[in-house]
């Protein structure tokens, strides 16, 4: 393989197209497949017209078509002659301006029928626009380009460097969207790194379902087949149905997408769905996390491998699980085409075993965000990315993921990671999914609370979980208060946005609620019980309808209070009921109530 073939993803694709001219390299539903020989054609042809009207590589053509296949297809074909940046179809005018402006491209592809948001944010930046036809064609990802209304943005001078194939926006879990750019080098080298440890090439079909304009679908469910001689079969977004039928008819070997797709599958086999093999040999868990037993429960039924890897938009698969057995659950597998290093908080790379900060360095990590110099010279460290992740390496060289580095709950100086305690949640009776998190807490700093969503029908026993949870990760990192929520907040990708958990439970700090909180005039017990909570948490006024630990309360707090309580008021009221039917001064002067003379 020469050096342009692999650095370059044109060439990459022109030498696979002399070598294998009819072999398919792009497919979907009702379409005629595409060769390799074809796409070579379609190439040329689209470079032409674009360099027809001013546009080569370092220009930027944004893409918001909402047709699947045609975005396929612009993915192997525009690269050749500019820097495609695939958007969602989705995104609202403002977000669409937003990026726009910061991208700076040339001209923007739109959707073909009426309005959109990407026209309208197009017209208010006067960038000229373009339409794809994919009338004229048969063939999965076949188009014409259609120049509708050029401006002067044609005329502007190229802003990026030629080696960038494509420019993403991340999901945006927290802030504003980063943009990253995925170069031809960065494309191909994740693509061959992955089919070496994989077994990948010509024959392989990747059955795509996930979003076509972010990295996953892009370098990973997209480039890793078409890079290496196979085929990529580009269903309908997010169907379980699609790629259960693509299977059984042969045309998917592999699949690279997100644990709430294949969640989705699992419980859908878990509940009968009829299933046929067909060709495929093995599933990659992307974007997120099944949680082990559901990989187990997911390969029985499939029959294939269910595999994961440690993946980014900045890095692409920088570890990847192998096919062979055994496969370790909690493993991301050993490092691909990188190398990984674990750095403490200290700075120092920590021996083997050790928990600290994930880095990587090697030919496939990005070149650095697009317009942000500051968020760059924060995430890199002498040349090494970092990634974010807390991680550690096995005693066998496996790479295991701790949790995330800025989701690290720090509870009167020990740092703990949700990840563990999402994992434990998780695997209660009656619980379908949770996730821990920090609220502010006057001593510890933070303290730990989780978010639960039960299985329909389960009637939830908070103190039951809370016991359950305390037997399994110990008092100091269980979580003191549990609220139970219909869904989690997650991206569009369903990335879990933890960030937001404080919002979407609805927690307000006890600093808020105290100072505007008096204690009711016509309850005596209340304020009794109150200047007891008050002494005990050292505070001037504490409010009534605010539990315990969400206003400074901690274990050693809650036994000299319940001691005084038992005192005053000749009533055992144990401690654990602090955390659920005595939680707040209110409940607990009911249950006094109740329970004084029982």
């Amino acid at each position: 393989m020469s050096g342009h073939e692999r650095n370059d993803v044109t060439e990459r694709l022109r030498a696979l197209a002399k070598r294998q001219p009819e072999l398919p390299a792009l497919l979907a539903p009702h379409r005629d497949a595409m060769t390799f020989a074809s796409l070579a054609r379609h190439t040329e042809r689209i470079a032409a017209c674009l360099v027809s009207w001013g546009i080569g590589r370092g220009d930027v053509i944004a893409w918001a078509n909402d047709d699947r296949a045609t975005t396929a297809g612009a993915l192997a074909m525009l690269p050749a002659s500019a820097t495609i940046a695939p958007l969602s179809p989705q995104a609202t005018v403002a977000a669409m301006r937003d990026t726009l402006e910061r991208i700076g491209p040339k001209a923007v592809v739109v959707a073909s029928h009426g309005d959109s948001p990407v026209a309208r944010a197009a017209a208010s930046l006067d960038l000229a626009t373009m339409q794809a036809d994919a009338s004229p064609y048969t063939e999965a990802g076949a188009f014409d380009l259609v120049l509708a209304t050029p401006t002067a943005s044609l005329d502007r001078p190229r802003r990026h460097p030629d080696a960038w194939a494509c420019i993403g926006a991340t999901s945006g879990s927290t802030g504003k969207p980063k943009l990253v750019s995925h170069g031809h080098r960065q494309v191909l080298r994740t693509a061959f790194a992955t089919a070496e440890r994989l077994a990948m090439g010509p024959g392989d079909i990747s059955g795509h379902i996930t979003p076509l304009h972010l990295a996953g679908g892009i370098r990973n469910a997209y480039f890793q087949s078409l890079a290496n001689g196979g085929a990529v079969n580009c269903l309908p977004e997010a169907s379980v149905d699609a790629f259960l039928h693509a299977i059984a008819e042969g045309t998917v070997t592999f699949t690279s997408a997100s644990f709430t797709i294949l969640r989705e599958l699992l419980a859908r086999l878990e509940g009968g769905c009829r299933y046929e093999k067909g060709r495929l040999r093995f599933v990659r868990v992307a974007s997120g996390r099944l949680e082990p037993d559901e990989m187990d429960r997911l390969e029985a039924l499939l029959g294939v491998p269910v595999i994961t890897g440690l993946a980014s938009s900045e890095t692409g698969s920088a570890a990847q699980q192998g096919l062979e057995q055994p496969r370790k659950r909690g493993s991301v597998g050993r490092a691909l085409a990188s190398e990984i290093r674990i750095v403490g908080a200290n700075g120092v790379v920590v021996v083997p075993g050790g928990v600290g900060e994930i880095q990587v360095r090697g030919p496939q990590v990005f070149d650095g965000y697009l317009d942000d110099d500051a968020l760059n010279a924060m995430s890199f460290a002498d040349g090494w990315f970092r990634m974010g992740d807390l991680g550690r390496f096995d005693e066998d060289g496996e790479l295991c993921i701790v949790g995330r580095l800025k989701d690290v709950i720090n509870r009167g100086g020990e740092k703990i990671s949700p990840f563990e305690i999402d994992a434990v949640l998780a695997s209660l009776p009656g619980v379908v999914e949770a996730a821990a998190f920090g609220i502010p807490h006057p001593r510890l700093g933070e303290e730990v609370v989780a978010a639960v969503v039960v299985a329909p029908g389960v009637d939830p026993d908070a103190e039951a979980l809370l016991e359950a949870l305390r037997a399994r990760l110990g008092a100091r990192r269980a979580p003191r208060r549990l609220w139970y929520v219909a869904s989690l907040p997650r991206t569009a990708t369903g990335k879990l946005r933890r960030a937001a958990l404080p919002d979407w439970v609805g927690y307000v700090p006890a600093a808020e609620v105290a100072v505007s909180v008096a204690p009711p005039a016509d309850s005596p017990l209340e304020t009794a019980l109150a200047a007891l909570w008050a002494h005990a948490l050292s505070r001037p006024v504490v409010a009534h309808d605010v539990p315990f630990d969400a206003q400074g309360g901690d274990d050693a707090r809650a036994a000299r209070l319940v001691a005084q309580v038992g005192e005053v008021f000749g009533v055992e009221v144990p401690v654990a009921a602090l955390r659920h039917d005595t939680s707040t001064v209110a409940t607990m002067a009911r249950w006094i109530v109740r329970h004084r003379g029982a």
